[in-house]
């Protein structure tokens, strides 16, 4: 981290965290009405419509807005305060409001139909194409009484996706234990920090930095039983009926707009365009992933039969269906010597994210520097300022450790979208990794919530790098939903290199460094189990297309989330588990959650230039990456971004390349290595 240069401040304006409840209800009200009044002037003023005199400005009222409805949904999602998420919910759907109301405007529509574009750039061109399509496809050419249901179906929409997500995340479950006999196998800094309560027990949570260790490490089966349902049960049942009205809401969205289904009209403007197309796509990657992921299993389960030689089947609770798994770990230690509770004694918190931005200034000549101008919302929370030479290019924060309340899961949130010459953007890394009970400067991390951090990193770069275009429809806010994982998925391999980890993977209770040969062995442990995973992932997006690509009328959530889960693999899913409950994405991504697989097979091409010069540190490719990925945004289709950086369309020959390495690299060897004591 360095503080060589002084970087330009980039504040919050309107907004700075200080802000009481009532405060922030206020702005954010008087802002969206002061921008409506601007709208109203700005399309009653006479003459031609150009691009400075109409398009300009309105790209900055839509970008007051957003600033309003990015903010709020923030704060919903991490403030300790109750009142202040409540109010930040408000700002975000009064927002919401504002931009479907915004969207049906057929006076809008005619005037940027009519913008006279011609001196306007490439780049402007593109925006102006995007923002008439978003007109088109939220019925602004439509009859009145139809804008008027369609505004009333959006605005329902925006309410019940929050109201999901506020159950989920305040409705923590958890289980609890009698005493640290119930927890052997775990780690002893995870037992150290959860003593005996007053109830003279242990509650142990669905929280990530409780379930993640004991899911993956906890000898006794019922307890990882027990902690599973609950955690697949989260919002059970309160968000059933949330989500029926999700789906019922968002189909009669599409089909008053002409689409026969919600996923046909959600993947229309992506780059797979048809739930046709995902469909044969995530059939092509499970064919690949089918018969690994069964040989697996089948290693998985020979290994549960040496503790439990009468066992009939693997459970869902013994190895990684959802997550990191017993039995994997069981396997990674016996058969690799990599015991991922030793790992994580050299993942302390401070020298991981000291290691990433040290990785970072490398591949990019970045600079980050710690920022401690005003309080934030958490005493837990950091803040840093991004320069690029003598260039700022914004501000981050990390927001890691769980509390009540607070966003449960792993994400990158963008704050403000960054334009050139009228702001910078900002985003926050939202995630659960660190004890609460821990001083985050010490906290060990798990080797998987390593690897979640590269990836949330991933798309905090792509935000930074792209905050500097000229309009609000050429940030990467608006680029094809169906590529924004790729960048992420990308740097996920950062934390897989055993001579990135080797830089600042260190015991600092001992001093020791990890040792070299962990980390060769590492690369074999962690293919273990790919196919799994990715299989695991293309069921979650068959899931989400076919919730969505039907009448939602007599839809039972949980039997079609049993029934698709059922094709891929072999295990029943648990009739006791109600995983829709508490699924995030299917407000988010709703149909295409397909995006994690279709990025992962862009990204493992968006390797292959790092590979064919021999190094992930490769400065030439890392910056040629920024300048034809990250840094335009989307002022040009994501296809063209791809194109332009690798010199040809991508194809799938990386990532069956990646598949069958996986394959060669977890072979089992001849005979068990043991990990050191």
């Amino acid at each position: 981290m360095s503080n060589s240069v002084t970087p330009e401040k980039a504040q919050l304006g309107e907004f700075p965290w200080s802000l009481s409840a009532t405060e922030l209800r206020e702005r954010a009200s008087r802002t969206v009405e002061e921008a409506q009044g601007e709208l109203t002037r700005l399309l009653a003023s006479p003459g031609t419509k150009t691009v400075d005199q109409f398009l300009r400005p309105l790209d900055r009222i839509l970008l007051r807005v957003r600033d309003v409805g990015s903010h709020g949904s923030f704060v919903f999602a991490v403030h300790p305060e109750e009142a202040s998420r409540t109010a930040g919910r408000e700002a975000s759907e009064g927002a919401d409001r504002f931009f479907n109301t915004f969207r049906i405007n057929p006076d809008v529509f005619r005037s940027v139909r009519d913008l006279d574009l011609s001196r306007a750039d490439g780049t402007t061109r593109h925006a102006v194409e995007k923002l008439l399509r978003d007109l088109r496809r939220a019925g602004a050419e439509k009859e009145a009484p139809v804008r008027a249901r369609l505004l009333e179906l959006s605005n329902e929409i925006d309410r019940v996706s929050n109201q999901y997500n506020e159950n989920v995340a305040k409705l923590e479950r958890g289980v609890d234990v009698t005493g640290p006999g119930d927890l052997v196998g775990l780690p002893p800094d995870f037992v150290a920090s959860h003593p005996i309560g007053p109830k003279g027990t242990i509650r142990i949570t669905t929280r990530y930095p409780d379930f993640h260790p004991v899911m993956a490490y906890a000898d006794d089966p019922e307890l990882r039983r027990r902690l599973l349902s609950e955690f697949m049960n989260r919002a059970h049942p309160e968000n059933l009926p949330v989500l029926d009205r999700l789906l019922d809401a968002r189909f009669e969205l599409a089909t008053t707009l002409g689409y026969p289904t919600y996923a046909t009209y959600a993947i229309e403007d992506k780059m797979m365009e048809r739930p046709e197309a995902v469909r044969t796509f995530l059939e092509r990657v499970a064919s690949v992933l089918r018969e690994p992921a069964r040989a697996d299993f089948a290693r998985f389960l020979a290994r549960k039969r040496r503790d439990h030689p009468t066992a009939p089947r693997l459970d869902f609770w013994d190895a990684g269906f959802f997550g990191e798994g017993y039995y994997d770990g069981k396997l990674r230690t016996e058969e690799f010597g990599v015991d991922t509770k030793r790992l994580r004694a050299y993942l302390p918190y401070r020298s991981v994210r000291d290691g990433l931005f040290a990785l970072c200034e490398e591949l990019f000549g970045i600079r980050f520097h710690r920022a401690t101008d005003g309080a934030l919302w958490h005493p837990s929370v950091e803040a840093y300022d991004v320069t690029l030479g003598d260039r700022t290019l914004g501000r981050f924060f990390l927001d890691l450790v769980p509390r009540e309340g607070k966003f449960g899961h792993a994400a990158c949130f963008g704050i403000r979208d960054g334009i050139a010459g009228v702001q910078l953007p900002q985003s926050a890394l939202v995630c659960n990794f660190l004890d609460p009970s821990v001083p985050a400067e010490t906290a060990r991390m798990q080797y998987s919530d390593v690897v979640t951090f590269f990836h949330e990193f991933g798309h905090l770069l792509h935000a930074l790098f792209s905050g500097h275009g000229p309009w609000l429809y050429t940030t990467m806010s608006f680029i094809e939903w169906d590529f924004v994982e790729a960048p992420s998925q990308l740097f996920e391999e950062w934390a897989r290199d055993p001579a990135t980890l080797a830089r600042f993977a260190r015991d600092p209770d001992t001093g020791e460094a990890i040792p070299a040969d962990l980390l060769d062995r590492l690369r074999g442990a962690e293919a273990l189990g790919r196919s799994v995973r990715w299989l695991r992932q293309v069921s979650l997006a068959a899931i989400s297309l076919e919730l969505y690509d039907q009448p939602p009328q007599g839809v039972d959530t949980t039997a079609t989330f049993r029934q698709v889960f059922d094709r891929y693999f072999t295990a029943p899913l648990t009739p006791e588990y109600h995983p829709t409950t508490a699924w995030g994405h299917l407000t988010g991504y709703s149909a295409f959650y397909y995006t994690y697989v279709w990025s992962l097979v862009i990204a493992r091409d968006l390797l292959s230039p790092f590979h064919a010069r021999g190094s992930l540190t490769d400065r030439e490719t890392a910056t040629r990456y920024a300048r034809e990925i990250l840094m335009p945004g989307s002022t040009r289709p994501a296809a063209e971004l791809v194109r332009s950086y690798l010199g040809r369309d991508f194809n799938f020959e990386a990532f069956e390349a990646w598949t069958r390495e996986g394959l060669e690299l977890s072979r089992p060897t001849t005979g068990a290595i043991r990990s050191s004591p």
